[in-house]
């Protein structure tokens, strides 16, 4: 293994702001859609068995919409959330090791031990076991140097040390094909570091305010493969899709409330939709 410099991971209010889409929100089946948008961040110390540990809080803001067929009767399905504060984990760091409080004994939550070559170990974030470092670079975080790791046969590209997976810092590394997951930034109180330090990556404590969309808009299929359609309560006007990183990559005209987009040579991954002010995240799959 190679040799770290030890980084003090839960020093200086760290903060996770992620997103999340998945089947199944609200209770309904899957063709219910929870777009999450929220925080994790570290409120306090809690004694387990002697040692302290991290409470990490989450707080945010879920919109559920219908996606295809008859949607059911309201509130089933509709309407924007907020959820948090609320306990979802108890943290602590042991070396080069994030360990997580299961209830009965802490258990590996990431281990950023490695060296290009190495297996991803087993953890609570990882079940997969053909997932190998492929190259190591570092990103500056505060005054600290933390490691990148770029992972090979992973839907997560990086693993960063302290932080977690480009994932997130309790989600799955290889996620679940019916959800996925981004971490949009992370950084040090309000001040954002990754991906890309500056306004660009902006941080708020607590529940994040998201704006309202002002249309009722849906995308069908999600995930999707070659084609989008996108449609909505009134006329779209420009449609426009934009990467994980803000990178815009497709803009479209529609004639009516109704687009269909050719997304072949979109790599798959995250994307965001845009129309006025309305954003809803899509996945391309291949």
């Amino acid at each position: 293994m190679c040799a770290f410099a030890q980084n003090d991971y839960f020093a200086n209010d760290p903060t996770w702001r992620q997103s999340s889409l998945c089947n199944d929100g609200g209770g309904v089946g899957g063709s219910c859609i929870s777009d999450k948008t929220f925080n994790y961040y570290v409120s306090g110390d809690s004694l387990v068995n002697g040692i302290v540990h991290k409470k990490v809080q989450q707080a945010g803001t879920e919109y559920l919409y219908w996606q295809g067929g008859n949607p059911p009767p309201p509130p089933l399905c509709t309407g924007t959330l907020a959820f948090g504060p609320q306990l979802v984990a108890l943290l602590r760091q042991d070396g080069l090791q994030m360990l997580m409080w299961d209830g009965a004994m802490d258990q590996v939550l990431h281990d950023f031990d490695l060296a290009v070559g190495d297996t991803l170990p087993l953890t609570v974030a990882n079940w997969n076991t053909d997932i190998t470092v492929g190259a190591i670079d570092s990103v500056l975080v505060g005054t600290e140097w933390r490691k990148r790791f770029a992972l090979t046969n992973s839907w997560a590209p990086y693993l960063i040390e302290g932080i977690g997976s480009s994932h997130g810092l309790l989600e799955p590394v290889s996620n679940f094909i019916d959800c996925g997951y981004e971490l949009e930034c992370f950084g040090l109180g309000v001040v954002g570091y990754y991906p890309a330090p500056g306004p660009d990556c902006a941080l708020a404590m607590g529940n994040p305010e998201l704006e309202a969309p002002s249309i009722n808009m849906t995308a069908h299929p999600n995930p999707a493969t070659d084609r989008l359609s996108i449609s909505a309560s009134q006329p779209l006007g420009m449609v426009q899709l934009f990467d994980a990183q803000g990178r815009q990559v497709m803009t479209a005209w529609a004639q009516g409330s109704a687009l269909e987009l050719d997304i072949r040579d979109l790599p798959p991954g995250l994307y965001i939709a845009s129309v006025g002010n309305t954003r809803m995240k899509v996945i391309v799959e291949r």
